[in-house]
């Protein structure tokens, strides 16, 4: 397991102080593919927790004090997550954020509630996420993205508008968030009067498609819905364009990436509609102040981990400050109570699931260009 330390010259020099000093700092845990299938998102995951940091602490921190980030890589492996969760805790925590893959979340899940300690994620997508938080039996999960049940019921919506599209073809992760995207995706689709042709699952970090994709070539499917980490969709869309499989893309797509945005330019995505938390190209001033400031602190633009990653911190500290103290039940009390101004226009609250319900995007591509049709409420 890898461990690294955001600022880790400072944190050693907290410890080593002893108590009295080590109460200068507000230690939040992260937990984060950093390795493994999805590193790219946890990569860009920590971009935006580490500018969100910096600029809290360029302001003073929270409670008068600096946040100190440890972070653990959790490998996007549900078993490996569990470990991370109780190492985090046992570090003293005051939260923890992140975990990224819904595997993940789910698992860190009962570890949390068992320690008492708040877990912000803004990137796992699993409508069981939502069904298991709040209410549902664990008061200590708090979700500020749309599950992939809201982003389908819009997608789907969409690809019904257009009139074009009446069958489709589901292909996933044989993960909890691409079992989880599939079921949510059929079942807006059967509301909505569209075939679901075939649905394929495969392993995470799959290399080969050819077979799924010589039979969707034979299928009728006029569009195959996407649920896959982000290296497995790269792969899965050059193998379909390779085979000349001519239907157009929909789910869950990214369009961003150095991969996605060479298939982007080379027309692969030409006619993709998506429903996804998040675009770069939304046009609100905040987003675009941040987009600004991820591509002069990086030399790229954002993508959706690293705009999670600076809410996340957001709202967590938001919610410290609120609480007065870093007692982790006054911090998830405060967390119920949160109503946060987001990038894309809407304003975090979270319901009796403690599920917040963000704005999210309808895009869609046209050759190589990527349009915003929509920025939604996903209440």
């Amino acid at each position: 397991m890898m461990k690294k330390t955001f600022g880790a010259s400072f944190l050693a020099v907290v410890l080593a102080a002893g108590p009295a000093m080590a109460q200068e700092a507000v230690q939040i845990g992260v937990s984060a593919p950093l390795t493994g299938p999805v590193a790219h998102g946890g990569e860009h995951e920590m971009r935006g927790i580490r500018l969100a940091v910096e600029e809290i602490n360029a302001k003073g921190g929270v409670l008068g004090k600096p946040i100190a980030l440890t972070v653990e890589d959790n490998q996007c492996n549900p078993s490996v997550s569990v470990t991370v969760a109780n190492k985090l805790i046992e570090d003293g925590v005051v939260a923890i954020i992140g975990a990224q893959c819904s595997s993940a979340v789910l698992a860190a899940m009962p570890v949390v509630q068992k320690a008492g300690v708040p877990l912000v994620s803004g990137i796992a997508t699993s409508p069981s996420i939502t069904e298991k938080a709040g209410i549902g039996g664990n008061p200590w999960v708090f979700r500020l993205n749309p599950s992939d049940r809201e982003l389908a019921v819009a997608d789907v919506n969409y690809l019904a508008s257009l009139g074009s599209v009446k069958r489709v073809a589901i292909v996933a992760e044989s993960t909890d968030y691409g079992r989880g995207g599939a079921e949510a995706f059929a079942k807006a689709a059967e509301a909505k009067g569209i075939e679901v042709v075939s649905t394929d699952f495969h392993p995470l970090g799959a290399a080969d498609f050819t077979t799924i994709l010589t039979r969707l070539g034979r299928s009728g499917a006029q569009a195959i819905a996407l649920y896959q980490a982000p290296a497995d969709r790269a792969n899965f869309v050059r193998q379909k364009e390779a085979l000349g499989v001519k239907a157009a893309l929909t789910g869950k797509l990214n369009f961003a990436g150095e991969a996605h945005e060479k298939l982007l330019a080379d027309g692969a995505f030409d006619q993709a509609v998506t429903a996804f938390p998040y675009a770069p190209e939304v046009d609100t001033p905040a987003n675009k102040a941040f987009v600004a400031k991820l591509v002069a602190k990086y030399g790229e633009t954002s993508q959706y981990e690293s705009f999670a990653g600076y809410e996340e911190v957001y709202v967590l500290a938001a919610a410290i400050e609120r609480a007065g103290t870093p007692d982790r039940a006054a911090v998830r009390a405060a967390l119920t109570k949160t109503s946060y101004a987001s990038m894309l226009g809407g304003t975090i609250t979270f319901d009796d699931h403690d599920q917040a319900h963000n704005k999210a995007v309808i895009s869609r591509v046209d050759g190589s260009k990527v349009t915003v049709v929509d920025v939604f409420s996903t209440n």
